[in-house]
């Protein structure tokens, strides 16, 4: 039995979290006790199409708000740089992000890197400390990031690496769940974006730091995942489902951001690198392409995954195919460019910036493992585009 010295699991706290499609309306007085005096909301542009940000501006009166919308696609260091230069140039201001994850580490990042008088290059995989902070609001659009609940952000570097930052100081005062947000996203989104909680989950659960007392949300995040996606994919308007996957999505957020992630999402991350894959698709192909490996090598690591879809550990990769085949992920997948080499993906999968994921897999990697992975998730994009 480990002793209580042995022992290497911190639990950072969960930000005041306001829930419910009543919730908005509750804002402006979280957003009173941040103090500050400007507000900058960092929002994507679709979400912006929707109306929601004027809910939000709204929801705000009378504090006045200035609005940055950011371009589509994932952060870049020019994304975050220009949103740090509007919040800086701020009156001591909140930043509230609105959006997917792209738009919340944007915003994220901004409010970290505005206390500083550089841009986000310096900080890139913990090379110098974060400067500061304003405070953080989190109004997440999508269910499977978790960004909202996490001190992790990503962000790619002017060569098109896709990288990451870190520290407390990007965890959020407060974060909304309103199911409102969620219910006009695209369909394609909410099948990326919900299978991304998932593999958040499984690999939180699975991975070598995983643990009781900080995984256990895991295991709830994959139950509501396997109710309520394919409810939401066929009814997006489904309020009590878009909540329940809002949930699911900060529930498996609160796991990753203590136990990590895997394999899975090196894979993820060396497709978004490659061929700027959204990334909920892109690590629901590395976990399909690697669930089975996983199992077959750390069994035990896998007995939450198995409790929460209800099958034996043999049947847990194939369960997770069926919820992919379920939700329409070829359909999704079908609709993407052509993939890349498994030798360049392979590559991508062992650089300095994807290691952390790779040593924190339930099963340990060996030197030829990424190539075979590799060929693996090459082989399953074509049976996805035949």
């Amino acid at each position: 039995m480990a002793l209580i010295s042995d022992i290497d699991i911190e639990l950072d706290r969960v930000p005041l979290t306001l829930v419910g499609a009543d919730a908005l309306p509750t804002l402006l007085s979280a957003v009173e006790e941040l103090g500050g005096t400007d507000i900058v909301i960092i929002a994507d542009s679709g979400v912006r199409a929707t109306g929601y940000v004027d809910r939000v501006v709204d929801a705000l009166r009378p504090r006045p708000c200035t609005v940055h919308v950011v371009p589509p696609g994932e952060p870049t260091v020019d994304s975050v740089d220009a949103a740090a230069t509007l919040v800086r140039d701020a009156r001591d201001a909140i930043v509230i992000g609105v959006g997917g994850g792209s738009a919340l580490d944007i915003a994220k990042q901004a409010a970290v890197v505005s206390a500083g008088q550089t841009g986000i290059e310096p900080y890139l995989l913990c090379a110098a400390p974060l400067p500061g902070r304003r405070p953080i609001v989190a109004i997440p659009t999508t269910s499977g990031t978790g960004a909202e609940v996490t001190r992790t952000c990503i962000v790619s570097d002017r060569s098109g690496r896709k990288l990451w930052t870190w520290g407390d100081e990007m965890l959020p005062d407060v974060v909304v769940l309103d199911p409102v947000a969620a219910a006009s996203m695209p369909q394609a989104v909410t099948i990326g974006t919900g299978l991304d909680a998932f593999v958040h989950a499984i690999e939180a659960s699975s991975g070598q730091r995983r643990a009781t007392i900080a995984s256990a949300p895991a295991q709830r995040a994959m139950e509501l995942v396997v109710a309520h996606l394919p409810r939401v994919v066929a009814d997006g308007s489904d309020l009590a489902s878009r909540q329940a996957m809002q949930e699911a999505a900060f529930l498996a957020g609160i796991a990753i951001d203590n136990c990590g992630t895997g394999v899975a999402h090196s894979i993820g991350h060396a497709l978004g690198t490659l061929c700027h894959m959204p990334h909920g698709v892109a690590v629901a192909l590395g976990l399909l392409a690697t669930l089975d490996w996983n199992a077959e090598g750390a069994p035990d690591a896998y007995a939450d995954a198995a409790a929460a879809l209800g099958c034996s550990v043999d049947d847990v990769a194939s369960d997770f195919a069926a919820l992919c085949n379920r939700v329409g992920l070829a359909e999704v997948v079908s609709k993407l460019g052509a993939p890349i080499d498994p030798d360049e993906i392979a590559g991508a999968m062992t650089a300095i910036e994807n290691q952390p994921m790779l040593g924190n897999n339930a099963r340990a990697i060996g030197d030829d493992d990424p190539a075979a992975l590799a060929r693996r998730t090459v082989g399953l994009w074509h049976v996805f585009r035949p």
